[in-house]
């Protein structure tokens, strides 16, 4: 009995521990359809409604450094099964260049969410011999995101594929609505590459910006997606007549590879259309999930409550100042790395003001922000980010 009360004891402290682990929602995005806009940036809550950027707006990975076409879009993190590292998928492209401009995906991945190793990978190059992916044929790979495949056991990378080949007319006789399936791969273990694509959902039309959520409760992969493309009445499924909207949607499946099964319906709050890059997570130590989409149209992102099936409509975020997001994704981080990346924030703010400070000279200011470039790149813990910017702040008191 003693020894029953003892593993009782200790599974509800791990259970209450695992609980009380996250206190933070960051938020990953891009801004707008500028190369400016078309970079990585962070903003941090304590509700999952209500987010602050960090660094002032500014970027946190700049798209130069990671991207073939220089700009990124659509990123999306996820925390490794063992908590300890953090993988990051988003969208090369430069939108400036023309919606079908994009040929692959980027791969990323850090232990601190401060410094991330990088993969650009081109669908062209990368897979020559598949027919329909030449540069000439691929429309576009959009939006891709990551999820672990418990039967595989490997982070499967799920993306939307469109061709010029699978495009169809529409009632407007200048132009074709281009078609996206949604497709997956699996990375290596180095998160530095992808195997073959293989489908993994076609709507019937276009779809795209899928985001797999595991329901526990029902032990079923959930897919949100959007319809994409110009309304149509669609004579598909049991309710026929029903019309695509570029709405949100949802399939679900026994397994995360598919085959998945469509309701017919729009999730998103009554009457909001277009939207696109939703994205679902749970709130902390709650039973809810957060269900999120950019109403692009209308210039701000829109946030609802529910339970995987049944969503209802909380708040407009207002998109102004410092905080203007686009397609993101949200994760649970702790009270230690969220102040981790405060710190980094402030001191990154600090070396901006830096180079505006006009009472030292241009010496001590050159070895001062050369030093704090250096700290910024190189160094991940919070103590040294403070300590540099509290050398900052003495010299300019001085």
């Amino acid at each position: 009995m003693k020894t029953i009360i003892i593993t009782l004891i200790t599974f509800l402290c791990f259970n209450l521990a695992q609980a009380q682990k996250y206190t933070t929602y960051l938020f990953v995005f891009f801004s707008n359809n500028t190369p400016e806009g078309e970079q990585i940036r962070y903003a941090l809550s304590d509700d999952g409604f209500n987010y602050t950027s960090l660094n002032e707006g500014r970027h946190v990975v700049a798209s130069d450094t990671i991207a073939i076409k220089k700009s990124i879009r659509d990123p999306h993190i996820l925390r490794s099964e063992d908590g300890k590292t953090f993988y990051m998928v988003l969208t090369d492209m430069r939108s400036s260049e023309g919606w079908q401009s994009n040929d692959g995906l980027i791969l990323m991945k850090s232990t601190d969410l401060i410094h991330w190793k990088h993969t650009a990978i081109n669908f062209p190059t990368r897979f020559p011999k598949i027919h329909g992916l030449d540069a000439n044929n691929l429309h576009a790979v959009w939006a891709p995101q990551t999820i672990w495949d418990p039967e595989a056991k490997k982070y499967m990378i799920y993306y939307s594929i469109g061709r010029h080949d699978w495009e169809y007319p529409t009632n407007d006789p200048r132009f074709n609505q281009p078609y996206f399936k949604l497709y997956y791969s699996y990375a290596n273990e180095d998160f530095t590459d992808i195997t073959e694509p293989k489908l993994l959902f076609d709507f019937g039309k276009a779809s795209i910006d899928g985001d797999i959520v595991f329901d526990k409760k029902n032990n079923e992969y959930v897919l949100f997606f959007k319809d994409e493309g110009r309304s149509v009445i669609n004579p598909i499924g049991p309710n026929g007549g029903w019309r695509t909207r570029q709405g949100v949607m949802r399939a679900t499946s026994k397994k995360v590879t598919g085959p998945y099964n469509i309701e017919w319906r729009h999730l998103q709050k009554p009457g909001q259309y277009p939207v696109e890059g939703s994205s679902v997570f749970p709130l902390i130590n709650s039973d809810d999930y957060i269900l999120m989409y950019d109403c692009y149209a209308n210039g701000h992102y829109q946030f609802c409550k529910g339970d995987l099936k049944d969503f209802t409509y909380v708040k407009d975020t207002p998109t102004k100042g410092n905080f203007t997001p686009r397609h993101g994704s949200v994760i649970h981080i702790t009270e230690a790395e969220r102040k981790r990346l405060e710190s980094w924030s402030n001191l990154s703010i600090a070396v901006n003001n830096l180079n505006k400070a006009d009472n030292i000279s241009a010496e001590t200011k050159k070895d001062l922000i050369k030093k704090a470039k250096t700290v910024l790149s190189t160094k991940s813990d919070k103590h040294s980010f403070d300590s540099m910017l509290k050398e900052i702040k003495k010299a300019l008191k001085k």
